[in-house]
């Protein structure tokens, strides 16, 4: 049987071809990414929960399915062979300090990255580039870009520079966003805190989410696939059962609008997501012991469009192009310059 280098594996390998054999700087990279791991491990992942003790999980295991995730995304077989060595060492890095922020609470996350950073990594002037870079893609993960708008990716330029060799530095912030969007599971939640409700109350419901997810990443199959294990309530009254069970699905199917959503959006700036063409969702349902049979085929979401299916409206991208009002204002303009002539 066939065992999958790990990252640090695949780093260590890639960045020697990236130096031509250098062993020293290759060395110099892939113990700055396995010492920074470490250090996170221990003095700063353990502590977020404390901040945040109602989030799903942010910690050490989130970071590795999003390194899992990664190496599905980019590879049908784990060998990721579609990114130079300091690419990988860029990514690594990225994923290892893209959710530290949450250290200072959850609020603008994605803004505190500099402080954990600089503890980690130290303040050398040899180090301020990588910081640069880190800082930068972290921050576009998630909230809001330049102009107000969630496009956080269209204010990235699309190569970047370290150690001398270019990054695809639009794509790798793509590659990470999707690859921690899609870093959910049971794993992320605690059965035990949410039997005793130990979570707080507008947190269940993300905890409930997590443990009802399960995500493959099928690359030779183009697809996403999201399969909910949805526990149905057994005791209690109908109304309470009902009401239940129709905001958890309500939030399960704005959820999953959301992941296709960033399925398209990554697939937009980094074309290494090209073959993710489509999420498929099923859906299982448990009533105590007894899985219920249901007719639900699974839903299908893709980019698929037949021509003659919908109408273009080049006014719902810019008001401007209103047939009304660019005929008005274009015979307007066209009646000033015939009285400009007469």
């Amino acid at each position: 049987m066939r065992i999958t280098p790990s990252y640090d594996e695949q780093l260590r390998k890639s960045l020697l071809a990236e130096f031509g054999g250098d062993t020293e700087k290759a060395d110099e990279l892939t113990r700055g990414y396995q010492s920074a791991f470490a250090k996170l491990k221990k003095e700063v992942y353990p502590y977020i929960r404390a901040t945040e003790p109602d989030l799903t999980d942010h910690g050490q295991d989130h970071v590795r399915t999003v390194l899992r995730n990664l190496m599905e995304l980019l590879s049908d077989d784990g060998m990721i062979k579609t990114l130079t060595g300091i690419e990988l060492y860029f990514l690594g890095m990225l994923v290892l300090f893209h959710d530290v922020g949450n250290l200072y609470g959850r609020e603008n996350h994605h803004q505190n990255v500099s402080q954990v950073f600089d503890d980690v990594r130290g303040t050398s002037p040899s180090i301020r580039r990588e910081k640069t870079l880190i800082v930068r893609a972290a921050r576009a993960h998630t909230g809001l870009a330049a102009d107000g708008t969630p496009d956080t990716l269209q204010d990235l330029p699309i190569d970047e520079q370290l150690e001398g060799r270019k990054v695809r530095f639009q794509q790798m912030a793509a590659i990470l966003r999707f690859a921690d969007e899609l870093a959910e599971g049971p794993e992320r939640t605690s059965h035990f805190m949410r039997e005793q409700g130990l979570f707080a109350t507008e947190s269940e419901i993300y905890h409930e989410y997590s443990a009802a997810t399960n995500v493959l990443i099928d690359r030779p199959g183009r697809r996403i696939v999201l399969t909910y294990e949805v526990a149905v309530q057994k005791e209690g009254g109908r109304d309470e059962r009902t009401s239940k069970l129709l905001t958890f699905l309500k939030f399960v199917f704005d959820r999953i609008g959301k992941l296709d959503q960033e399925r398209r959006y990554a697939r937009f700036y980094a074309e290494l997501l090209e073959p993710f063409r489509m999420t498929e969702v099923r859906f299982n349902f448990h009533c105590g012991d007894r899985v219920l049979e249901t007719d639900l085929e699974p839903i299908r979401l893709n980019d698929k469009i037949v021509p003659g299916e919908q109408d273009f409206d080049p006014a719902e991208i810019d008001p401007s192009y209103s047939l009304d009002r660019l005929v008005r204002c274009l015979i307007a303009k066209c009646l000033e310059e015939a009285n400009h002539d007469t």
